[in-house]
């Protein structure tokens, strides 16, 4: 198995953005009409409801001005059979508890397995625990956080962890485990990036949807050949 792909949270580490004026300023020019894809949502117990639909709110937001939507379907994780293998042209997020440690010495706040190089599975993992611990250090860039109201609070994490499921559900759109120099597809991602109100910095680029229309084609089931239409007959007779 292929090492995960992830966004690599770097608190200190300040990246120039590139993106142009025109992309930035709205939404990206016109992609072919694309189907929703079905993205089943499993959350731990232990995480708020209202952080959940937050997260999902904020990466719609992101995919959205890409000409790119999503049916969300939301499951209790205790309640649900893991090894179930999701369905064809879908995926699965998993919003848990489980930690990474990157050998860079980032913090990796969501992941994507791949299996080989172009072969991504069809499940994402956002950390809820790295989500907390990453705000929690993070005040120099949002100020006290131990005094923040609980709404605000969760409109914070709610942020980071929407733009990193669509950072994450991008590699997966792309079967591509690489990242681009800005945009949605940059590998890191600061502080204030990931939790400033402004997305904008989060673009997906014009050729990247190109590539992403062509892989969600290539996901739709085949539709079967149409069959002729014949009027039953019947003829008597000898031979």
């Amino acid at each position: 198995m292929q090492r995960a792909a992830h966004v690599a949270i770097a608190l200190l580490a300040i990246v120039p953005l590139g993106a142009s004026r025109a992309t930035a300023a709205g939404v990206l020019p016109a992609t072919p009409m694309l189907p929703p894809m079905i993205v089943t949502v499993a959350a731990a117990s232990d995480v708020p409801a209202s952080l959940v639909s937050m997260t999902l709110a904020e990466t719609e937001a992101i995919w959205r001005r890409a000409g790119f939507t999503f049916i969300w379907q939301r499951v209790s994780l205790d309640a649900w059979p893991l090894d179930t293998p999701p369905r064809p042209a879908s995926l699965r997020v998993v919003i848990g508890r489980n930690q990474r440690t990157a050998a860079d010495g980032t913090l990796p706040l969501g992941w994507i397995v791949f299996d080989d190089v172009t072969t991504p599975e069809q499940e994402v993992y956002v950390s809820y625990a790295s989500a907390v611990r990453f705000l929690d250090t993070a005040g120099s860039a949002v100020g006290p956080i131990h005094s923040m109201p609980r709404l605000q609070r969760e409109t914070l994490m709610a942020r980071a962890m929407g733009r990193v499921l669509a950072h994450e559900i991008g590699h997966y759109l792309l079967a591509s485990k690489a990242h681009s120099a800005h945009g949605l597809m940059k590998a890191v991602q600061t502080a204030v990036e990931l939790f400033s109100p402004d997305r904008t910095r989060f673009i997906v680029e014009p050729s990247q949807m190109t590539a992403v229309a062509a892989r969600v084609a290539s996901l739709q089931p085949a539709v079967p050949a149409a069959v002729p239409m014949v009027t039953p007959r019947y003829r008597g007779g000898v031979q």
